[in-house]
């Protein structure tokens, strides 16, 4: 008996998506002496980057599969089996209950077929294969950047927005959602951005840039001050986990005013 595993690169965000086969496959080819078939188990384990173990099947309860002479093929979730592995780190349990991800970080997944009669390996080792769980570089805010004034008779007809694309580019479709937040006389930015309604929240596919038309006067005072941000979801609507661990996709947001007394 000999077992091939292939995970395509990088490995589904989701831990339900690797039940699709363009997420990888696994293969057993099986070569009896006698008998034409075989009922097996697969005890599978995901070890962290330092080579420890973070997950295991419980053997009594996984899935028996019947493999006949020849080839045998196995999606990666029949084999993952997620409802029956028990994961031992705390930080990757709430991960998965909160966001159906484990972090971002080097990974392997083990598999070791076994006889369902006995649950004795079939192989001398199991075999282990890497896979990514990709931490991304969030948007950087360009324009309007921090503290720019803007001309209060040019912002009224459109103020344009640009930010940098999500590093590296995902293979699925990216949802930029640009919010606006105007920053009241007696608040910090920061207040505004935490506790005020947006005045403007969109959702861009795809790409990089917005033209706001502004549709509240920005003439009727000395100056406005707004507080702008970008957060980066899946084509699911949830947020890319980010390389300095900031779990809502936000990115680090840029202030600027719109003034009357522009020179």
């Amino acid at each position: 008996m000999s077992l091939s595993v292939n995970i395509v690169y990088p490995a589904p965000t989701y831990l339900s998506d690797w039940s699709f086969s363009r997420s990888g496959m696994a293969n057993i080819v099986y070569t009896p002496a006698a008998s034409q078939t075989l009922t097996i188990k697969f005890r599978t384990q995901i070890l962290n980057s330092d080579g420890n173990i973070i997950a295991t099947s419980n053997n009594p309860s996984a899935s028996v599969y019947t493999i006949r002479k020849g080839a045998n093929t196995f999606t990666l979730d029949q084999v993952l089996q997620l409802g029956n592995l028990k994961f031992s780190d705390g930080n990757i349990i709430r991960s998965i209950q909160t966001t159906g991800k484990l972090p971002p970080g080097d990974y392997q997944l083990c598999l070791l077929p076994l006889n369902s009669a006995n649950d004795v390996g079939l192989l001398t080792s199991p075999v282990c294969r890497p896979f990514v769980q990709v931490a991304y570089q969030l948007p950087y805010l360009l324009s309007p950047n921090d503290n720019d004034r803007l001309d209060a008779n040019v912002a009224q007809s459109v103020i344009i927005f640009r930010w940098s694309s999500i590093v590296p580019q995902p293979k699925e479709s990216v949802i930029y959602r640009l919010q606006v937040f105007e920053v009241l006389y007696d608040q910090k930015p920061v207040q505004a951005l935490r506790s005020n309604m947006p005045i403007l929240n969109v959702e861009i596919r795809n790409t990089s840039q917005y033209f706001w038309r502004p549709q509240i006067s920005l003439k009727d005072s000395t100056e406005h001050v707004f507080i702008w941000t970008i957060q980066t979801l899946d084509s699911k609507g949830e947020p890319f986990p980010a390389t300095d661990g900031n779990n809502l996709g936000r990115s680090e947001p840029r202030v600027f005013g719109v003034s009357n007394n522009f020179k």
